[in-house]
């Protein structure tokens, strides 16, 4: 077995994190994200709660996208949940 440099694992890592995050966003997860928003917001709320149930990467994903477009998103301590505020 040959040991890749670490070079070339970054970028099978970076490959392999586009297509993660693209899948994330396409997700069933990320819609019923986007409809618990829009469900808080149309009861006149300005934040929701939301629960992930095994994966952290994608939750970071999550995250990142919601602070791009002017959300607050902090993680609960577990990882696996976002406290978002509008």
């Amino acid at each position: 077995m040959i040991l890749q440099t670490a070079e070339e694992m970054k970028k099978v890592a970076g490959s392999n994190f586009a297509k993660l995050k693209a899948d994330a966003l396409a997700s069933d997860d990320f819609k019923n994200l986007v409809k618990g928003i829009e469900t808080q917001a149309e009861k006149g709320l300005c934040e929701y709660t939301y629960y992930h149930n095994t994966n952290k990467q994608v939750v970071s994903i999550f995250q990142q996208v919601l602070i791009e477009n002017g959300y607050k998103a902090a993680r609960h301590m577990s990882g696996l949940g976002l406290n978002i505020k509008w």
